[in-house]
């Protein structure tokens, strides 16, 4: 992937794909037009989207968050981590090993959920702690902001591979039947089972109930259909969809 570099934190390279702008328009542009008109009746439009950019920026900058305690994690596990890389659907740690169990393998995977959980109800106790200090749209910014995390968190913990959710299926089975290759080919079969049901019932959303929203799951489904994704992962990369 052809990417910019945006520094490092914590000694891991940080780098951006540029089909990550293309989320930040779309998510700057559904929360303009739509979710915060709805939630903030009455406001100017340039506030709308100054909070709908305030809102995808502060996504990405969760996604960062989610993807360094992946790689915190794995480093108390002795699994260093090359990058992490935000894109179209979200960001990748690539680690430079798999870890050394499935007891690693598994607090590593959830470690990243957590990570999002946490900074969507940090987003909400703000709302609620200086809901008199704050302007409408803030508020509904801040609310938006917090169930983006919560919704990414339970999506990362789906059941199949190249997601979160995939690591822990590799887990257990891997801690059933103390074969680490057996579990990630079980991992990717559950991925490529969860990509076509997000795809079909994605395109189903679209086309017959006019959710165009629900456009998102069918390139979620896309992703994890992916051999170049499943193959990273089966490399040890780390990859995480919203």
């Amino acid at each position: 992937m052809a990417c910019r570099s945006l520094g490092s934190a914590g000694g891991v390279r940080l780098d951006v794909h540029a089909s990550a702008a293309v989320t930040v328009v779309v998510l700057t542009s559904v929360l303009a037009l739509g979710l915060l008109p709805v939630t903030a009746p009455a406001q100017p439009a340039a506030l709308y989207w100054l909070g709908g950019l305030a809102v995808a920026v502060g996504f990405f900058a969760s996604v960062v968050l989610h993807e360094l305690a992946h790689a915190v994690t794995a480093l108390r596990y002795g699994v260093a981590t090359r990058r992490v890389v935000l894109w179209l659907l979200g960001g990748t740690a690539e680690q430079e090993t798999f870890p050394p169990g499935p007891r690693a393998d598994a607090v590593i995977a959830v470690a990243g959920p957590v990570a999002s959980a946490g900074v969507g109800l940090a987003c909400w106790a703000v709302v609620l702690a200086f809901e008199p200090l704050l302007s409408a749209t803030a508020l509904a910014s801040l609310l938006w902001l917090g169930l983006a995390n919560l919704a990414f968190a339970v999506f990362a913990l789906l059941p199949g591979a190249p997601l979160d959710g995939g690591r822990l299926v590799r887990a257990a089975v891997w801690s059933r039947t103390r074969d680490r290759d057996r579990a990630d080919r079980v991992a990717r079969r559950c991925g490529r089972v969860l990509g076509g049901v997000l795809m079909a019932c994605g395109a189903a959303a679209v086309v017959l109930f006019g959710q165009f929203v629900a456009i998102w799951g069918a390139v979620a489904g896309w992703v994890l259909l992916s051999t170049r994704t499943v193959e990273a992962t089966a490399a040890g990369a780390d990859t995480v969809t919203p």
